[in-house]
Order: C-alpha cells, then structure tokens, then sequence
C-alpha cells in the first residue's frame, strides 16, 4: 500500500526528533554545564556593562535593577535556573535535556552580545 507524502514527512520528522533528543540525552550534562557558565558569564558581562554606562535592554530586568541595583542580577538568574530545574523534573524524561538548551541558547547569546557591546567601548 502507498504511504501518503504526509505520513512520510511525519515519519522523517518524528525519526529526526528522536536522533537529536538521543544526542541532547548524550550531552545533558554538559548542557548543564554551559547553562551555568553562561548564566555567570551574562552576570558578569551584564554588571560590568552597566557599570560602563550601558542600559539593561529587558524592561522587566532594567526596572528590577533601578529599584535593587545589581544585586537583583544574580537573583533573577538563580531563579531562572531553579525554574529550568524545576521543570526538567516535571516533564518527561525522554524530553528533559530539551530545558538545559532552551536556557542556554539565549543565554550564549546574550554572552556574545554583551562582549561584543563591551569590546566597542
């Protein structure tokens, strides 16, 4: 019997999913790793930023550290990564290193970002 062009594409799609979930359970703990050396990193990178007259770009953030200073930097960053924590135990546990890379992608990129900002001044 043919298989419909959709069950083909769903069937790639799906065996895709799975070897790159294989490869994120092969690397979660290095995930983890970059997740923690990024967060300090972006804090660093972040308090000596300001200090040299740059502005914090999240508004939420920015408002956070007018009223609490840089002190509220290292606190937020905790508790976005006791939240990954939190919710790499709640969902499943095929899916699970899917958190550390969602935390550390933008945090890499934050990284980049606020180095290459600073290298400009």
């Amino acid at each position: 019997m043919p298989q419909s062009v959709y069950e083909v594409h769903q069937r790639t799609v799906e065996t895709w999913a799975q070897a790159l979930l294989d490869r994120l359970s092969a690397v979660e703990r290095e995930l983890w790793i970059l997740v923690v050396t990024a967060m300090l990193a972006d804090l660093w990178l972040t308090q000596r930023g300001l200090r040299q007259g740059l502005y914090e770009a999240n508004p939420v953030v920015r408002s956070l550290v007018t009223q609490y200073g840089t002190a509220a930097l290292p606190v937020l960053k905790t508790a976005a990564l006791g939240v990954g924590g939190a919710t790499r135990e709640l969902v499943p546990e095929r899916t699970a290193p899917v958190v550390p890379l969602g935390l550390a992608l933008p945090w890499v990129v934050a990284v980049a970002i606020n180095a290459l900002l600073l290298s400009t001044l």
